[in-house]
This record gives C-alpha cells, structure tokens and sequence, in this order.
C-alpha cells in the first residue's frame, strides 16, 4: 500500500511497447533495473507500467532494439498538477481563504444579548466589550461561568444570566428582578436574603432554615433562609456545621418610588426628502468610505445599518459594511396642552405597571400623582408593590474557606 501511495506522489506512466525485438528489449530493462510492474503479452510486443522517469532510460535502449513506445495512460499528482497547471492559482488562492477562516474562527466577533430592553442591553453590551470580552478575544480565554458570576455582582438588577459561546459569536441571555433561579442555587451553597426592604407577606421554604415571619419587616440583606445547618449533640452544643443551598420563595411589600416629567414646550422635527445615503467599509477597527455626500443642511440625523459578514447563523466575521443614511430636518416649535402631556405621562405609567405586572410583580397601591408645575407636566409619587424579594448570597464560611485554599495553592507553588 505504501508503495502505491510512493508511485501515485512520484508519477507513473502505463506504456506499450512494439516493434521487432520485444524480447531483447525486455531483457535490456532487466539487466539495467529499470523497474516495470504488471508485465502483460500483446500481439505486437508488451505492455507494463514503469515511472515516469524511466521513459527517459529506455530511450537509447529502444533505438538499440528498433523498437517503439506508446504512452496509454498517465497516472499521479505531478500529471494531475500539469493538467491542471491553468487553476493552481484558484486551488491556492482557496486554500489561503480556509486558513483564514480557520483563524478567524479561533476569535470572538460578535456579543449580542437577549431578553432585555434595548437601553438597558445596549449599557450593558458596552460594559460586556470594554472590560469583560472585547471584540477580538480568544474563544479559549472566555470563560462563561466566571463572566456571568462577575456580571451578576456588577448588575445587581439581574436576577438570571447564562452565557453561550458558539461559532465566532457569545450570546448572553438574561432577566431582570430579583427571584433568583433554582439552576443558580443549585451551584452553590448558601443563604437566600432579603433584595430589597420589605414587610413578608409569604414564604415557603423547600431547603434550609427560615429566620424571619410572615408581616415581619426586612431590610435589604438579611437573610431569609439560612443554608447553614447546625447539629447539636445532648448537651444543646454544636457538633457539627454543614452547608446547603437554601431554597424557597419569599414575597414582601415593597415601595417603588415613581417619577417622570414632561415640558410642555417641545420642537417637531419637519424631515425632508433630501435624504443622502453612503456606504462605509470596515475591518475591525479600519473604516473605509468610499464617497461622502455633502451635507449643505446644519441639522440632520444619521442612522446607520451595520451588516456583519457571516458564515451560517453563528460564525460571524471582522469585517462588513455599514449603510448610513442622513436626513435633515428643521425644528418646529409647539406646545402640548396639560390634557395631552397628562395622557403621554400616564401611558408610560401604564407600561411601568404592564412590565411589572409581566414579570409576576402584583401592585396593590398606585399612589403617583400628575400634575403641572410651571413648564412642566410632572408624574410623581409612590407604588405599592408585591413581588418576590429573594436574593442569593453565597455562605461567607465557604468563601473564607476558598479564600484559604488559593493562598495554599499559591504558597504550594512558590
């Protein structure tokens, strides 16, 4: 098998050979080893396989005997690139174009984030590439679980995160509140304590001890449900300590304070139909524009259409295009009359109440008021909510103990 794969890189030729001393010939190849293979009788002299090389030794050979050569077959990758001389620059060039996919393949080009409102992703988004994974990073360097713990401290209004690293692309997805999720507490062990003030109105506790009552009043960081359990011995003193992720749900009432205004003099934008348009190239951080229009108006506003170069659904790439578009405008001035700021007040108010109310949190008092005060329409006051209060706090012991490991390790080392 070895030697096939040897004659098929090297080139081999499938030859006949004629004339009027076949035999003589024959014996000329042997006494000077020329190697042939698979030695076939014709009517008119033989046929064999030999290296391409070889055609060259038989030459004097075959005017010695008066015998002729005929070429029935090339065989191997020196003939295979001959014939195919004219697309070696092709086959090249394709070759060059996998690598670069392969490396870029090694990078992360794309963070995006699910299940959250737009301002509060795009906050967060920036945070995500200006500290934690910068566009660029080495896919072997991400590492998910310690990104979501480090964006769980930082943003204390997520109550659920989990990262996902595939293709080129790292999605977060997340929820904002503060019911902490069993998968969390099953990681660690630790207490459940109290997100915000509050005075209890329900509580189930599945794992670990309760500490507080219902109509209790809270603060915010007093443990709820402790995940310490103590065993005592027949003289009431602790024998043993043991550690678990408590578990359950626990609703307070809690106040939200509310406030939002509205000027009741106000500018229109008038768009005009004179929109310009121009597309800019980039790779990476490198922009390329082409042409850019002029723009004779003092006032317009710009809106700009990123389009990431993408291999399927999750293998994006450093480079693409973005279209923008400018439109001016010109600034109209109007005034809202006190009814009409009223009703845009109290409809984001109701879509305040409609994000809680999706999020299981039940209003019980709407005490916000609206109301004019000089130039403006003014929503202010205070709602009376229930919802879940839980937050999970890992037990300080065991951090203490972790901390006291590593310092182990690190003595070990040095």
């Amino acid at each position: 098998m070895l030697l096939r794969i040897l004659r098929f890189i090297l080139g081999y030729v499938k030859v006949e050979v004629f004339g009027f001393a076949p035999e003589r010939l024959m014996n000329l190849i042997i006494k000077n080893e020329i190697v042939v293979w698979e030695v076939e009788y014709t009517e008119q002299g033989y046929c064999f396989f030999t290296g391409r090389k070889n055609l060259i030794k038989m030459k004097p050979y075959l005017q010695k005997t008066n015998m002729k050569l005929k070429v029935m077959e090339r065989i191997g990758i020196p003939y295979i690139v001959k014939r195919n001389r004219k697309r070696v620059a092709f086959v090249l060039g394709f070759g060059i174009f996998l690598c670069g996919l392969y490396i870029l393949s090694l990078f992360v080009w794309e963070v995006r984030i699910v299940g959250e409102d737009k301002l509060v992703a795009d906050n967060l988004l920036e945070r995500i590439e200006e500290k934690y994974v910068p566009l660029g990073t080495l896919k072997k360097n991400v590492n998910c679980n310690h990104l979501e713990e480090s964006l769980r401290k930082e943003f204390e209004d997520i109550s659920w995160i989990s990262c996902e690293l595939k293709g080129t692309g790292l999605t977060i997805y997340l929820e904002e509140g503060m019911a902490p999720q069993k998968a969390i507490l099953k990681e660690k062990n630790g207490d459940i304590v109290a997100a915000k003030d509050a005075t209890i109105t329900k509580m189930i506790t599945r794992e670990g001890t309760p500490l507080v009552k219902v109509n209790q009043d809270v603060k915010k960081g007093d443990i709820l449900i402790s995940g310490t359990i103590y065993i005592y011995d027949d003289n009431n003193e602790i024998l043993e300590t043991s550690y678990i992720a408590a578990d359950g749900d626990v609703y307070g009432v809690t106040k939200s304070d509310y406030e939002d205004y509205i000027d009741l003099t106000y500018y229109d934008k008038k768009h005009s139909d004179n929109a310009k348009e121009y597309i800019t190239f980039y790779f990476g951080d490198y922009c390329i524009t082409p042409y850019t229009p002029k723009m004779q108006d003092e006032k317009y506003d710009i809106y700009t259409e990123i389009n990431k170069a993408k291999i399927l659904n999750d293998f994006y790439l450093p480079f693409g295009y973005k279209k923008t578009k400018c439109t001016p405008y010109t600034l109209e001035r109007k005034k809202y009359t006190e009814k009409e700021a009223a009703a845009i007040l109290q409809e984001r108010l109701n879509k305040k109440i409609k994000a809680f109310t999706e999020k299981g949190v039940e209003i019980i008092k709407n005490d916000v008021k609206i109301e004019q005060s000089g130039d403006k329409m003014i929503a202010k006051g205070t709602l009376t909510i229930k919802e879940s209060i839980v937050s999970f706090k890992e037990n300080s012991a065991i951090i203490h103990d972790k901390q006291e490991a590593e310092i182990g390790e690190e003595n070990e080392h040095e």
